[in-house]
């Protein structure tokens, strides 16, 4: 009989591991609801004593395509998952079941399956037939709570037979065979949970440091499984014990030390590394890209929450612990993810087994933990649920880090692929700042004063055109909507930023622009939300990075969720895409139509009202409005024209045949190649080589090479004619499909 306690290889999730997961948050969770309230019961009873014990009730839940699951791979075992329920030493009599189906019946759980049976005599190989049969065999039973409650089990009560068209038949031989035979192989099924228990039992002591070894050790005593029901979703249960609440008083609140402080800081980001190992972890579990990006879009819009969350003081009080909602909150939204992405993995029952608990939800019912039973999500409890997920490597890939996660930055390019709009092969140059133009440079150390806009502001302003450019073509948006985007990215730049990137501090240095959530730079890129997407060094200190990277957020949000979900179909047209793609950039994913719902924040009104009036300002052409926020008084167009700007770009490259859409097919000219950026930008600056040029980075085995390449050309001899105007770089003609 296959049980739980098998074990997978290391790279996929422990056979119970997410059960275990999940589960252990549940029984937390309905232990929360009791212990709220009692003591809801305390308050209002002055000297009504606290209960010895509390009985606490976990909805567990078994989907039934697990349940059939498991039946085949216990009973099932023979070719083409079959049974021969007779096992008759000479074979002259066989009863063969195939092909079985579990489902709900008027509180009862029914197991169906085909039947071939031949009833015969003699010895092995010299068999008389008397009859065979083809049709199908019903069992109806009851499920049971088994082996000092850790396991679930069936209580077979009628067998009946049916023929081919399911149709009830009577046939006493074979029924008669059926009955003695059908009922004992099928009490034997069993799903044992002692791993899970056994993996709550190592988990709980980690999150109840309040509670004694003999507390904890009559807690888990009582563990076990009971009321189980058969609904028409699932084959539901109770996992029930007893907790005995603490009876030390609570501290009064008060603001935390800064041993505190460091642990509560310590903490936050190991949840937040937790829901990044899971998201990967099994995102590369499943090969439908649906399920990839629902995983993707949880983690960012969880990100969100926890700015939202870390913008309040921290203290000592438990009622408002806003960083342990905001990571319950969290795991509730990804834990229906998780359950699909186990149905979906046929063969797999380490992932199929996630279904278990798939409606208690649990994580929810956490947040109401009442503080006298002296929860406490530590660091311990949280690299455990880690070494849950993946092992013993869980706990190094809780590191928290700033640098660029090639699997996070994967996951979201990926999540592209899925759009409804077709893509092509695009060549992304959104990981690797644009080699500057000599007057590009200087924005990259400038921060503006008033008599400095006139300057400042249109350099900006083909700074972002140029990661406009690049966005567009790396995402192909359908002409359509790319003046709107154009908008959308230079209103958004002068709501976050007022086109600024670095301002001077107190003590006259030159630093990034901050916001006190954690937003940086000249589009405000938060690096609590896109930690891992981005590299933070070069979001505070690139320029181009960081406007590439506003620029890679907001045709996100506007392809991925305006678009998708119809906002240019509400009242206000199309120029609700811009609205929606702001707000869902300003408050995550959940916020896309909050620039329309009466039911928004006044903070979110506010913002999204603000946006609007500068959004008008940019489509009526008065783009420099923006220098009022900065003691200004400009007004028209940033760049004198579009169109003129792009013949000006035209002009300075020389090159009046590049292609605007790049493939592995089209050409370029590859000037030059570096072991470091500086030297390639450097390259750039000294020969002026204007925007045409760009640094693209190339990785060999371990260390990164800086190509400069110039141009984009349909056909070789495109790239021949442009070669012309560089000869004095000699420059080498590729296509991108080699580089």
């Amino acid at each position: 009989m296959t049980t739980a306690t098998e074990h997978p290889p290391r790279r996929s999730p422990s056979y119970w591991a997410p059960i275990a997961l999940l589960l252990s948050a549940g029984l937390l969770s309905h232990w929360a609801n009791a212990d709220a309230s009692a003591a809801a019961d305390a308050s209002l009873g002055g000297d009504t004593e606290p209960p010895s014990s509390l009985l606490v009730a976990v909805p567990l839940q078994i989907d039934y395509p697990l349940l059939e699951r498991l039946l085949v791979t216990q009973l099932f075992t023979g070719p083409e998952q079959s049974r021969d329920v007779l096992e008759d030493p000479s074979s002259c009599s066989q009863v063969v079941l195939s092909d079985p189906g579990v489902s709900p019946s008027n509180s009862k759980i029914d197991l169906l399956a085909d039947v071939n049976a031949r009833i015969g005599f003699g010895s092995t190989g010299n068999c008389a037939t008397m009859l065979t049969w083809k049709g199908k065999i019903g069992i109806s039973g009851t499920p049971e709570a088994r082996s000092d409650g850790t396991a679930l089990g069936f209580s077979p009560e009628r067998v009946w037979l049916m023929n081919p068209a399911g149709q009830t038949v009577n046939n006493p031989q074979i029924q008669a065979l059926a009955e003695s035979s059908v009922r004992g192989i099928f009490e034997r099924f069993t799903v044992d949970l002692k791993p899970q228990i056994q993996s709550i039992e190592e988990f709980l002591p980690d999150v109840l440091p309040e509670h004694s070894k003999d507390q904890i050790e009559s807690l888990l005593s009582t563990l076990r499984v009971g009321e189980l029901r058969a609904n028409e979703q699932a084959l539901s249960a109770e996992i029930t014990f007893e907790v005995d609440p603490l009876s030390t008083a609570l501290e009064p609140e008060r603001a935390l030390s800064d041993d505190e402080l460091a642990r509560w800081e310590e903490r936050w980001q190991l949840m937040d590394s937790l829901l990044v190992l899971t998201v990967k972890h099994y995102a590369a579990a499943t090969q439908l890209q649906q399920l990839r990006d629902a995983l993707l879009e949880v983690l960012i819009e969880s990100r969100y929450r926890l700015r939202d969350a870390l913008s309040v003081e921290p203290s000592t009080d438990e009622e408002q612990d806003l960083v342990r909602d905001w990571f319950l909150q969290s795991w509730q939204s990804l834990a229906p993810i998780l359950q699909r992405i186990g149905l979906d993995q046929p063969g797999q029952e380490h992932l199929l087994l996630i279904s278990v608990i798939a409606a208690t939800d649990a994580l929810d019912a956490l947040d109401q933990l009442g503080p006298s039973v002296g929860l406490d999500i530590s660091a311990s409890g949280l690299r455990r649920l880690a070494r849950m997920i993946n092992g013993s490597a869980g706990d190094d890939l809780l590191n928290y880090s700033e640098a660029l996660d090639p699997e996070l930055r994967q996951l979201f390019e990926d999540s592209f692929e899925s759009t409804d709009i077709s893509f092509d092969w695009h060549w992304d140059l959104s990981f690797f700042p644009k080699a500057f133009a000599a007057a590009d440079d200087r924005l990259n150390s400038w921060a503006p004063k008033r008599q400095d806009l006139a300057e400042y502001l249109p350099l900006v302003a083909v700074l972002l055109d140029e990661s406009i450019d690049n966005a567009i073509a790396s995402r192909k948006l359908d002409s359509a909507y790319q003046e709107l985007f154009r908008r959308l990215v230079f209103t958004t730049a002068w709501q976050e930023s007022c086109w600024r990137h670095y301002t001077v501090s107190k003590d006259q240095k030159l630093v990034p622009l901050r916001s006190g959530t954690g937003d940086v730079g000249l589009m405000q890129i938060n690096e609590r939300v896109w930690r891992g997407f981005y590299d933070q060094q070069r979001l505070r200190w690139d320029i181009a990075y960081n406007s590439d990277a506003g620029a890679e957020v907001l045709i996100d949000y506007l392809m991925k969720y305006a678009i998708r979900k119809g906002e240019h179909k509400q009242n206000g047209g199309v120029s609700n895409l811009a609205r929606s793609s702001y707000s869902t950039y300003n408050g995550g994913p959940s916020k896309v139509a909050r620039y329309r719902s009466s039911k928004a924040s006044t903070y979110g009104k506010k913002v999204d009202t603000a946006f609007w009036t500068k959004y008008q300002q940019v489509a009526a052409g008065n783009e420099l409005a923006v220098s009022t926020c900065l003691g200004g008084d400009l007004s028209g167009p940033a760049i004198a024209s579009r169109g003129k700007s792009n013949q000006n770009k035209q002009r300075t490259s020389n090159v009046s045949t590049q292609s605007s859409v790049v493939t592995p097919q089209s050409f370029t000219l590859q000037l030059g190649v570096f072991s470091t950026i500086e030297a390639a930008r450097a390259f750039v600056k000294q020969q002026s080589l204007g925007v045409d040029a760009v640094v693209r980075q190339r990785r060999k085995i371990d260390k990164s090479q800086y190509l400069v390449v110039y141009g984009v050309y349909k056909t070789r001899e495109q790239a021949e004619a442009a070669r012309k105007n560089l000869t004095r770089l000699q420059p080498w003609i590729r296509q991108f499909s080699d580089i």
